[in-house]
C-alpha cells in the first residue's frame, strides 16, 4: 500500500468540501480535531511548507508528504 493509499481516508475525512484539496480552514480543524492549538498563521505555514506547486491548498499528494515527514 503506497502511503498516498493509506493516507486517502483521514485526506477525504478534512477535506469536508470534497473539492479535492485541504484549504487553510480545513487544515486549522484537523490539528484543532488532534487537540493541537494552530492558529492561522501556523496553518498557512504548513501550507506553504506542504504545497509544492504552490497553488495555494494541499493536494492528496502533499498531504501524504507532509504525513510521512511528521512521521519521521
Amino acid at each position: 500500500m503506497s502511503s498516498i493509499d493509506e493516507y486517502k481516508p483521514t485526506f477525504d475525512l478534512v477535506d469536508v468540501d470534497g473539492d479535492g484539496y485541504i484549504s487553510i480552514p480545513e487544515l486549522q480543524n484537523l490539528m484543532r480535531a488532534l487537540g493541537l492549538g494552530v492558529d492561522q498563521t501556523r496553518a498557512v505555514e504548513l501550507v506553504v511548507e506542504s504545497d509544492t506547486n504552490r497553488d495555494g491548498k494541499i493536494s492528496l499528494e502533499e498531504f501524504a508528504a507532509l504525513m510521512e515527514r511528521t512521521r519521521s
